[in-house]
């Protein structure tokens, strides 16, 4: 089943961190109470997105502590895990994997860069 109107119990965004570019004046907060997860695919995204993903209240399941490329490829594996049922370490390390099969950046600077929880 997929939810729409707000139901998702994954968001995600992949792409450029428009945050580094300029700041947002608005205030974002979560009007149902339902925990959300969340995937952000952009540079540095941890020290950008934080304090609006904290607002809302949503479980950063995966995000970045470092600059990257953000490719479909990284969100696919992650994505695959999480439909699966894993736990969020098993889908950062799905994750970690396909970002380091495709950059050749080492295993551990893919699991340094792809980080969960706060």
């Amino acid at each position: 089943m997929i939810s729409i109107e707000g139901n998702a119990r994954l968001t995600a965004y992949i792409g450029h961190d428009g945050l580094m570019d300029f700041k947002l004046s608005n205030d974002f907060q979560n009007s149902d109470s339902i925990k959300r997860d969340a995937i952000i695919l952009a540079c540095i995204s941890k020290r950008y997105f934080a304090p609006f993903l904290k607002s809302t209240g949503a479980n950063p399941l995966i995000w970045t502590t470092g600059l990257m490329c953000p490719e479909a490829y990284t969100l696919h594996d992650a994505l695959t895990s999480y439909i699966g049922g894993g736990p969020s370490e098993v889908i950062r390390i799905s994750a970690a994997k396909a970002y380091n099969k495709n950059q050749k950046c080492g295993d551990k600077a893919a699991r340094n860069l792809l980080v969960s929880g706060w």
